[in-house]
C-alpha cells in the first residue's frame, strides 16, 4: 500500500470516479447480497450497463461470484451476485490497556481465527513488538497463506497523530510516559510484507460498528468508548479532526481540572474501561458485606469484575444497581453535551462498558433525556456495541476491507 493510499483512507481524500464506483458497487453487494445487478443499479443510481461492466471485472478477479437465480415476475430470471468471502483475508488488531486481540477475517467480516493475550505494560517499540508477536501467533496458528492477506489494520488507544504516525499517552497514566514515536505501520510492513493501516481505537470501533453491525443504517454516529474516548462518524465518514486526535478525553464538564483527576482515578485502579464501576464496588465492600457482588470473594475484592456486578444487578442486588445507575448517569451527563453539539442519530456505547447491563443503560438514557435538548433526542437511539470485545480489531479489519473495495 502506498503512502498516498494510506492517507486517502485515513483522511477521506476525495476518491476518483473509478474508486467511487468500486466502493459503491461492492459495498452495496456487501450489505445487500445476494443481489441482482438491476437492483444494484437502482440502489446506487448507476446505469445497468456500467454496473454490469464492473461486476464482470470483479467476477474475473474473484472478488465476487454468481450464487443463484432470483425470482422473476416475467422474462429472464436475474442472476444473483455476492462477495466471495475467501477472495482475500484481513487481519485486525485491537490494543487497549488490558489486553491485545488479533482476528483473521474473510472478506465478509466473519472471524476465521482469533488470538488474545494480556497486554504487557511496555512502552515504545517494545509494545509494538508485542503486537507484532501477537500477529505472528495468529498467522502461525491459523495457517493462513499470507499472500492472500490484503492488509493489517491496527486500532490503538491514545492520542494518534496521523502526520507522524506516533501515539502518545499523557504523562502520568503509567509509571513512565508511554509514547510510541516509532512508525508502527512501518514495523509491521517490514516484518510481514503486508500493507498496514493504523488508527485510534475509538475511530476504528465506530467504523466497525457501521461496517459490520446489523440494522444501524445511519450516517451520524457517536461511539462512547470505555467512557472516555469518542469515535465520531459524520455523514458516513469517520471524523478525525485536523491531525487525527479528535475525540480524546471525554471529561465531566463540572470538573475544573479534569486531566489530573483522570490520572489519579487511573492510578487508583480505574482503568477507564469501566468508568470506575469496579473500583467503587471494591471501596464499598466493608459497608455492604451482604451484597451479592461479594459472594465467593472470600475477602479478595480484586476478583470483582464488571460482569459480576452486572449479574448481581440482574438479580435485584441494591448496591450493584445503585453503582451501575450512578455510572450510567455520569456517562449520560457527558453524552448530553455531545448530543446537543452534534445531534447524532445514534449513540453506541462500547469498549467494555457495554457489559454493564440494563440498570446502567436505563440510567444513561434517562440522564440523556433529562440533560439534552428535546429536539436532539426525539429520534436518538442509545445502544450497546454489537461487536463487543471484537469491536476494535474488527473495525481495524473493516478499514482494510474498505481499502480493498476502493482498489478492486
Amino acid at each position: 500500500m502506498s503512502t498516498v493510499t494510506r492517507r486517502r483512507l485515513l483522511d477521506q481524500i476525495e476518491l476518483n470516479d473509478h474508486e467511487k464506483k468500486n466502493l459503491q458497487i461492492l459495498d452495496t453487494i456487501r450489505k445487500k447480497g445476494p443481489i441482482a445487478r438491476a437492483e444494484i443499479s437502482r440502489l446506487i443510481g448507476l446505469n445497468i450497463v456500467t454496473v454490469t461492466s464492473y461486476i464482470d471485472q470483479y467476477i474475473k478477479k474473484g472478488v465476487i461470484k454468481e450464487v443463484g437465480i432470483d425470482v422473476s415476475s416475467g422474462g429472464r430470471k436475474p442472476t444473483l451476485v455476492d462477495l466471495n468471502p475467501s477472495a482475500v483475508f484481513l487481519i485486525g488488531v485491537g490494543l487497549n490497556l488490558v489486553e491485545m486481540i488479533a482476528v483473521l477475517c474473510n472478506l465478509k467480516g466473519e472471524v476465521v481465527f482469533k488470538v488474545k493475550r494480556e497486554r504487557p505494560m511496555q512502552a515504545g517499540e517494545a509494545l509494538v513488538m508485542s503486537m507484532v508477536s501477537l500477529v505472528e501467533e495468529l498467522i502461525k496458528q491459523s495457517k493462513v497463506d499470507t499472500g492472500k492477506v490484503h492488509g493489517i489494520g491496527i486500532g490503538i488507544p491514545g492520542i494518534f497523530n496521523r502526520d507522524t504516525h506516533s501515539v502518545r499517552w499523557p504523562v502520568g497514566l503509567l509509571e513512565e510516559d508511554l509514547s510510541i514515536s516509532v512508525s508502527i505501520h512501518g514495523i509491521f510492513e517490514e516484518r510481514f510484507g503486508i500493507p498496514t493501516i493504523v488508527d485510534n481505537d475509538a475511530n476504528v470501533a465506530v467504523f466497525g460498528e457501521d461496517w459490520y453491525s446489523k440494522g444501524l443504517d445511519v450516517q451520524n454516529v457517536i461511539y462512547l468508548y470505555s467512557g472516555n474516548g469518542i469515535g465520531f462518524m459524520i455523514n458516513g465518514q469517520i471524523y478525525r479532526g485536523a491531525n487525527g486526535c479528535a475525540g480524546e478525553w471525554l471529561f465531566d464538564s463540572n470538573m475544573d481540572n479534569p486531566l489530573p483527576a483522570a490520572i489519579e482515578a487511573f492510578k487508583a485502579g480505574d482503568w477507564s474501561m469501566d468508568m470506575g464501576i469496579v473500583l467503587q464496588a471494591r471501596l464499598l465492600q466493608k459497608d455492604n458485606p451482604a451484597s451479592k457482588i461479594y459472594r465467593g470473594m472470600k475477602g479478595d475484592n480484586e476478583k470483582i469484575t464488571l460482569k459480576i456486578i452486572a449479574q448481581a444487578a440482574e438479580t435485584g442486588d441494591a448496591l450493584a444497581i445503585k453503582i451501575l445507575q450512578e455510572a450510567g448517569s455520569r456517562l449520560g451527563h457527558r453524552a448530553a453535551f455531545l448530543i446537543n453539539l452534534f445531534n447524532p442519530e445514534i449513540i453506541i456505547v462500547g469498549g467494555g462498558i457495554e457489559a454493564a447491563g440494563a440498570a446502567f443503560f436505563d440510567a444513561l438514557r434517562e440522564k440523556v433525556k433529562q440533560s439534552a435538548i428535546p429536539e436532539a433526542t426525539e429520534k436518538l437511539r442509545v445502544v450497546p456495541s454489537q461487536l463487543g470485545e471484537n469491536g476494535v480489531p474488527l473495525g481495524a479489519a473493516a478499514l482494510v476491507a474498505q481499502n480493498y473495495f476502493i482498489h478492486a
